[in-house]
C-alpha cells in the first residue's frame, strides 16, 4: 500500500500543477494562464491632458503588469515543483529497480556458490559466476552476442 501512495502522490501533483503548466519552445519558457502581457502605452506629453492621460494609462499598465508577474511567478515556480517531482520519481524507481536487480543477482550467485560448496555437486558447476554466454542478450548458443 506504501508503494501506491508514493506514486500516487507525485502524478497527482503532476496533475495539479498541468493546468497550470507553462511552455517550453525552443529553451523559452512563457507561462500560459496569465494572458498575454499587454504592450506598454506611449506617453504623450503634448499637452497637460494629454501627459495627464498617458499617465492614468501608464499607471493602469503597471497594474496589469504586477498582475501579470505575480501570475507568471506562481505558474513557474509550479512547473519547477513539476520537474522536480517527476524527476525525483523517476531516479526512485530506476534506483528501486537497480536495487532489486543486485539483489536478485546477489541471491543467484548465492545460490549457486552454495550448490558448488556442498558435497556431490555438479563438477561443471564450479564457477559460482555467471557462465560466459548466458544470459547475454543476441548470444545465440553461447558465442559473444555484440
Amino acid at each position: 500500500m506504501k508503494r501506491i501512495i508514493l506514486l500516487a502522490s507525485p502524478t497527482m501533483l503532476a496533475v495539479a500543477f498541468a493546468v497550470n503548466a507553462g511552455t517550453l519552445d525552443n529553451g523559452n519558457w512563457s507561462p500560459s494562464g496569465c494572458g498575454k502581457l499587454s504592450e506598454a502605452p506611449a506617453v504623450d506629453s503634448s499637452s497637460i491632458d494629454t501627459i495627464n492621460q498617458s499617465i492614468a494609462a501608464v499607471n493602469e499598465w503597471q497594474k496589469q503588469v504586477q498582475s501579470y508577474d505575480e501570475c507568471m511567478i506562481k505558474e513557474a515556480n509550479a512547473d519547477t515543483a513539476a520537474i522536480a517531482n517527476s524527476a525525483n520519481t523517476q531516479q526512485t524507481q530506476y534506483r528501486e529497480a537497480s536495487k532489486k536487480v543486485n539483489a536478485d543477482a546477489a541471491a543467484g550467485r548465492e545460490k549457486f556458490s552454495r550448490q558448488s560448496s556442498s558435497p556431490g555437486t555438479n563438477p561443471g558447476m564450479s564457477n559460482p559466476g555467471m557462465n560466459p554466454g548466458m544470459n547475454n542478450p543476441g548470444s545465440g548458443m553461447g558465442g559473444q552476442g555484440y
